[in-house]
């Protein structure tokens, strides 16, 4: 190729490069994606309700097992349910996006992803959820066992400031606590009147 030839070949290239608009249509206007729809719950909203359902199933349980007057009169009672109360609510939290994972999964599934991973995830998933409920139901069984101690604890301990009095009573102005002492207390009171029994008799002699 000889130097006139390369010369008109840099002239036509020159010219198609001049032809050529300085902005391409489309690239400078801001891309507008297809909105989506979405029925999730936010988290907010989702750990609110967690923390509500806790707090309503801890109060219900305590109310089955304890009076009012003994749960606002013992610090550890309200301390030890507001550690199970949070412990609870993540519970039910953990279980709800496990819930929420699983439709979506679902969802995608259905609208024709079919690879074996998806269903291997999937299957992750159920089986998570199963051991979060099962988790739950131990957690709740411990609760209500810790629930029925207490109570019997204050059945046993309690003094007569408690709705439980009745474990520590006044018999004959001698105060008892358990059937030992009350036993006790009962043949020390015989033994005196027949004391006295006999010293009126000596008398009347």
């Amino acid at each position: 190729m000889d130097k006139n030839q390369k010369n008109k070949v840099k002239d036509s290239l020159s010219d198609l490069l001049n032809d050529l608009p300085d902005e391409v249509p489309g690239l400078n206007s801001q891309l507008q994606l297809p909105k989506v729809q979405s029925n999730i719950v936010p988290q907010s909203s989702r750990l609110k309700k967690a923390k509500d359902k806790a707090k309503t199933v801890m109060k219900s349980l305590l109310k089955f097992y304890l009076s009012e007057e003994i749960i606002e009169e013992h610090e550890y009672i309200k301390a030890k349910s507001s550690i199970d109360e949070y412990a609870l609510s993540m519970l039910i939290r953990q279980m709800q996006n496990s819930e929420v994972a699983i439709s979506i999964l679902m969802d995608t599934i259905n609208e024709g992803d079919v690879s074996p991973r998806m269903f291997e995830v999937l299957s992750d998933l159920q089986r998570t959820l199963l051991d979060i409920i099962k988790s739950q139901t131990m957690y709740m069984v411990a609760i209500e066992e810790n629930a029925k101690k207490i109570s019997r604890d204050i059945d046993v301990y309690g003094d007569n400031s408690s709705s439980n009095s009745s474990t520590k009573k006044k018999r004959n102005g001698v105060k008892s606590r358990g059937t030992k002492d009350l036993m006790k207390a009962l043949q020390e009171t015989i033994k005196e009147e027949e004391i006295e029994d006999v010293e009126a008799n000596t008398d009347e002699e």
